[in-house]
C-alpha cells in the first residue's frame, strides 16, 4: 500500500527558512577564488604575467642543455693523442700520427708533440717517376713539435645533436716549431757526427746518401731540417676533462733562406683527442 509523504515546512518546524541567492550572483567561495587583485588605474591587467625576452630566452636554453664550464686554467696536464693529413704542395701523400703533451699556463697553453710522418706514392707521382722531372719532398720522418696556443675567445656553446652535453669552448692563435728527424739518414754515421747533423738546419751529404735509397722514386729530397708553423685551433673540452681539439696551420717561410727548403708553403689539418687531468 502506498504511503504520502508530507514536505515539511520550515514555518512550523521552528527552522529559518534558507535564504536564496538571487540570479546571476555567485557564492561567497567563487568569489574569494576568482577575484582579480585590485589594479591600479589604467594599468594593463596582462602586464604582471609577462617576461621580459632575455629571461626566456636564458629558460629556454637552461632546458635545452645543461650547461657546464670546464676551467682549463686549473689543470696540471693534457694528454692527447694526435693525427693529422699535410698539404706539401707536391704529389705525394703524408699522413702524421703521435702524441702530445699539454702544460696549462695561466694565458696560454705550451704543447710539446712528437709524431711519424709516413709518406707514400700516389698516381701521379708514380706517373712522375718514368719522366726526368723530380718534386721537392720530405721521407718518411719523425716530427717534434713545440706549439703556443694563446686563447682568443672562449665560453660554453651548445652541440648538435641536442643529446650531446654542453662543452666549454675555446678558440686559440698557434704558433709553432717543427723539427724533422730522419734516423734513416744516420747509418754508418758516429755519434759526433749524428750530433753535429742535427743542429744543421740543412741534411748533410751523408745524411743524402743515406735517404736515397728511403726516398720515392720521383721524390728529390728536401734539404729543409726545420720550419715554423702558424695558424688556428679550436678545444671543445667536456665537463670530465675529456676533449677534442681541431687544428689548421700553414707553414711561415721565414726560415726558408736559412734551411734551404723548397717546401716554402705547406698545411696541416691536425686533430688531438685526450683528457686533461
Amino acid at each position: 500500500m502506498g504511503q504520502a509523504h508530507a514536505q515539511s515546512d520550515p514555518a512550523e518546524s521552528g527552522d529559518p527558512p534558507a535564504e536564496t541567492p538571487p540570479a546571476g550572483a555567485e557564492s561567497d567561495d567563487n568569489e574569494a577564488g576568482d577575484a582579480l587583485p585590485d589594479l591600479k588605474d589604467n594599468e594593463d591587467p596582462l602586464s604582471r604575467h609577462r617576461t621580459r625576452l632575455d629571461v626566456l630566452a636564458e629558460r629556454a636554453i637552461g632546458t635545452a642543455s645543461k650547461p657546464v664550464a670546464f676551467n682549463w686554467r686549473r689543470t696540471n696536464v693534457h694528454l692527447a693523442a694526435t693525427g693529422s693529413f699535410l698539404f706539401e704542395l707536391n704529389n705525394f701523400n703524408s699522413l702524421r700520427g703521435g702524441g702530445l703533451v699539454r702544460l696549462p699556463a695561466k694565458k696560454a697553453i705550451v704543447e710539446l708533440g712528437v709524431s711519424w710522418a709516413q709518406v707514400w706514392d700516389t698516381p701521379s707521382s708514380r706517373l712522375l717517376a718514368y719522366t726526368p722531372y723530380r718534386q721537392p719532398g720530405h721521407p718518411s720522418r719523425m716530427e717534434l713539435d713545440i706549439i703556443l696556443a694563446y686563447p682568443l675567445a672562449e665560453g660554453v656553446v651548445t652541440t648538435f645533436p641536442r643529446f650531446f652535453p654542453a662543452v666549454q669552448m675555446v678558440f686559440n692563435v698557434c704558433a709553432g716549431f717543427r723539427y724533422d728527424i730522419y734516423p734513416n739518414g744516420w747509418p754508418g754515421m758516429r755519434p759526433g757526427q749524428v750530433a753535429a747533423a742535427l743542429f744543421n738546419p740543412s741534411l748533410t751529404e751523408i745524411e743524402l746518401e743515406h735517404l736515397d735509397n728511403a726516398r720515392l722514386d720521383a721524390m728529390q729530397t728536401d734539404l729543409g731540417r726545420y720550419g715554423l708553423t702558424m695558424g688556428f685551433s679550436n678545444d671543445l673540452y667536456f665537463e670530465q676533462g675529456f676533449f677534442i681539439s681541431p687544428r689548421v696551420t700553414l707553414s711561415l717561410p721565414l726560415l726558408a733562406p736559412i734551411s734551404q727548403t723548397h717546401l716554402v708553403m705547406w698545411a696541416d689539418f691536425n686533430i688531438a683527442i685526450g683528457m686533461a687531468f
